[in-house]
């Protein structure tokens, strides 16, 4: 029982902090403060806070040697990957492996995500990001549910860094989700 209502708290606790991160970048007064963030520290603190969650998930990581130094609201961010993380763990049935990777192609940075699972039924796939196809899914009885609100978050943050985000199907099985933000000139001494 206190298992339970421990999961129905931290569930509660991530959709608030969902909803707050869209109230406040949805607000007109509020921008992005973006800092100096080291790639490798950021990675690991998302690595600490899903393995809180999800101690017995294995994630792949594959990110570059170098000293990569990236301009964003680190929080944000963090949320971004944690939640593209959490929704492989609870959606991609069949599962066997999640990666995430990082890597720099020109003055962009991209993170990817992807898992073996399996995958995102096409008309889901179009309206992902916006939370449409979920609307009218919620359940009514109070059982926790991904009300659809999680990605649409990760949408607005992206966007709010002057980034992309999209999703796909793997042709080999499984689904990727993938974000770039720009790196801009940045010491990366």
């Amino acid at each position: 029982m206190l298992q339970g209502i421990k999961e129905d708290s931290q569930w509660l606790s991530r959709m608030v902090e969902n909803l707050l991160a869209v109230t406040r970048i949805d607000s007109k007064n509020v921008k992005i403060i973006k800092t100096e963030t080291v790639l490798d520290e950021l990675v690991d603190s998302i690595l600490v806070k899903f393995r809180k969650r999800y101690p017995h998930q294995e994630v792949r990581i594959d990110i570059p040697e170098d000293f990569i130094v990236i301009p964003m609201d680190a929080i944000l961010i963090e949320q971004v990957v944690i939640n593209l993380l959490e929704n492989a763990v609870e959606h991609a049935k069949g599962m066997t492996e999640l990666l995430l990777r990082v890597f720099v192609k020109g003055n962009k940075i991209i993170f990817q995500v992807k898992d073996n699972g399996c995958g995102i039924e096409e008309e889901k796939l179009k309206n992902i990001f916006t939370g449409q196809f979920y609307k009218d899914q919620i359940p009514v009885d109070g059982s926790k549910n991904n009300a659809g609100i999680g990605l649409s978050v990760c949408a607005t943050i992206i966007k709010a860094h002057g980034g992309k985000i999209q999703a796909a199907n793997l042709k080999e099985g499984g689904c990727e989700f993938k974000f770039v933000l720009d790196i801009d000139e940045v010491s990366n001494e």
